[in-house]
């Protein structure tokens, strides 16, 4: 299911690469965009439930049972103490993961030192790691850089915006007067952006999701099958969705 965190992730691609025009008369572009990726990750979760209970993980029928609490109109109290929860969540993993990756990656484009000043950042260890993975993603339109935002983005999938503000900011001298939209412009195709869309909205790139899934089930089974068929299922469709957008 498309989870919070892909928010930031849709809204930079889409704003980037789509025109924020009227379509159907009220809805624009971008707003169909984004629920048409919402849709479609809920219809794979539902095909793919359905694939798994009527094969590996079939079972007799039993009854569901559930109790529906007493239903009340909100609060100002409720919406304040709910809002102030969420906000300490966010400020959380703003404080702890996204600024631990933002920090890694500032270490590792600066090293190592070669006669006392830091490699550019394409021969940095970050620009290493982008490039040996280069040629795996290759056929989906990226290049490095992507790479390695693919990489830290499995810290949490919302550090992705924090990597690439990191690496064009270094990678680009003009980078002060030019915003990450239009470096990404720059960087990827169209079709380039259409599939990094699909490829975040099957990828499952959360380490938590995998130790929620370890800690569920008692074992490494299903987290690395999980693992390995939405990574699958993502490469595969970005491929697809990059090479169709061609004929659009």
């Amino acid at each position: 299911m498309t989870c919070s965190a892909r928010f930031p992730v849709y809204t930079l691609i889409i704003a980037a690469f789509l025109p924020n025009r009227q379509l159907l008369g009220f809805l624009s572009v971008r707003t169909v965009a984004m629920i048409g990726l919402y849709a479609l990750g809920f219809l794979v979760a539902v095909l793919t439930a359905r694939v798994l209970k009527s094969s590996i993980l079939r079972s007799g029928r039993s009854p569901f049972v559930l109790e529906m609490p007493a239903y009340r109109w909100p609060t100002v109290q409720s919406l304040g103490l709910r809002l102030f929860d969420r906000s300490k969540v966010f400020l959380r993993r703003a404080g702890t993961v996204i600024l631990l990756v933002t920090v890694l990656l500032w270490v590792a484009a600066h090293v190592p030192y070669s006669h006392g000043h830091p490699p550019a950042i394409r021969d940095s260890l970050a620009g290493t790691l982008g490039r040996t993975i280069e040629p795996a993603i290759r056929p989906l339109g990226f290049d490095w850089k992507i790479g390695i935002g693919l990489i830290t983005s499995f810290a949490a999938r919302e550090t992705i915006i924090a990597t690439m503000g990191e690496i064009y900011g270094m990678d680009h001298p003009e980078s002060t007067s030019m915003d990450l939209q239009s470096a990404l412009r720059h960087d990827l195709t169209p079709g380039a952006a259409v599939a990094l869309l699909i490829f975040f909205a099957f990828a499952m790139q959360c380490v938590s999701t995998i130790a929620v899934v370890r800690r569920e089930t008692g074992g490494w089974k299903w987290p690395l099958a999980q693992f390995a068929y939405m990574s699958a299922l993502a490469y595969g469709g970005a491929f697809v969705a990059g090479h169709l957008w061609r004929f659009v």
